[in-house]
């Protein structure tokens, strides 16, 4: 077969080919094209360095570079999430321990104030329920001064309340109001009752933010994180079939086509997953890492996307099939 094919050629150069040797070129061709398959002339040009780089080591550094870019922006916004869940995770857990110091205090409370001073162990027991009542306010003040500090790095961590800025009335606000603190309320306040005290740290405006960085967190949880990670997953089965495809030198200028296709296809598979799996109830019941399972799936789904489709359209056939079979014959 070679030697047909260089007598071919040189035939050619020489203007003697005849029609014979013509023929015997292309079915040598045809031999030679079947035995090194998957490998195609198209995929030889795309292998072979026409300049600086061939076109598979830029397809190599172009699909690297997405996958570092994914990766990086993936990171900073789970980073995000993180920190945000973290600190509201605290939040209602104080909140809950404030609960619980309040009801401690009122019973101490209503059982000093029950004290009779006629009884043998009044001066013992007066002692005794003073240092609980003591010892609870320290509590208080301690989870005071752990919620406060809460606030203030939530405020600095919500970019909403800063997204929303140029959409509020320019307005005077009292600062005493932004900032918690952990003395006592001043006289501007309205006076509340001794049980109001154990939670006043949550004014109109703490609970704005604690509201408004759930939103972020839901947004994060249920659409961002989810394309990031049908990106990263995508990306990630892109650069390994590259990395086999230059090896084998079978990339192709289709194969590009294809791999440009499946990235933004794995983007739409991980915000699918997270629309079918991810809790209704978005941040306010669901741990962390209970939230970050949806995540793993989406990343999955988005490495795989041919049996994500390939689900959903067999759920589509069984559902057309009911279909056609309730309709009437005519």
């Amino acid at each position: 077969m070679i030697t047909k094919i260089i007598a071919a050629e040189q035939a050619e150069g020489n203007g003697t080919l005849t029609q014979q040797q013509e023929t015997d070129f292309w079915l040598a061709m045809a031999t030679v094209s079947k035995s090194i398959l998957p490998v195609t002339p198209e995929s030889l040009r795309c292998s072979v360095s026409l300049g600086k780089h061939s076109a598979a080591s830029l397809a190599a550094k172009r699909y690297r570079l997405l996958t570092i870019i994914t990766l990086v922006a993936l990171l900073l916004f789970q980073v995000y999430w993180v920190i945000g869940a973290t600190i509201l995770t605290d939040i209602e857990a104080i909140k809950g321990r404030l609960a619980s110091l309040s009801s401690e205090f009122f019973v101490a409370d209503n059982a000093l104030k029950q004290l009779n001073y006629k009884d043998r162990n009044y001066a013992t027991e007066k002692v005794r329920l003073q240092l609980q009542l003591d010892i609870v306010n320290d509590k208080v003040m301690v989870e005071r001064i752990g919620i406060a500090t809460d606030f203030t790095v939530l405020k600095n961590w919500n970019l909403t309340n800063s997204l929303l800025l140029w959409a509020r009335t320019a307005r005077s606000v009292d600062k005493s109001k932004m900032t918690p603190s952990t003395s006592e309320p001043s006289d501007n306040f309205t006076p509340i009752d001794q049980k109001s005290r154990f939670l006043w740290e949550f004014t109109p405006e703490t609970v704005e933010q604690v509201q408004t960085a759930k939103i972020s967190l839901t947004t994060l949880l249920k659409y961002i994180l989810p394309i990031l990670y049908g990106a990263l997953g995508a990306s990630t089965f892109i650069v390994r079939s590259l990395a086999d495809q230059i090896k084998s030198t079978t990339y192709t200028t289709e194969s590009d086509v294809g791999y440009r296709l499946r990235f933004y296809l794995g983007a739409v598979a991980g915000l699918s997953i997270a629309w079918f799996t991810s809790d209704p109830k978005g941040v306010e019941t669901t741990g962390i890492l209970q939230s970050l399972s949806p995540l793993a799936l989406a990343f999955l789904a988005g490495f795989s996307v041919e049996l994500l489709f390939s689900l959903l359209e067999r759920v589509m056939a069984a559902f057309s099939v009911t279909d056609l079979k309730g309709v009437p014959r005519e």
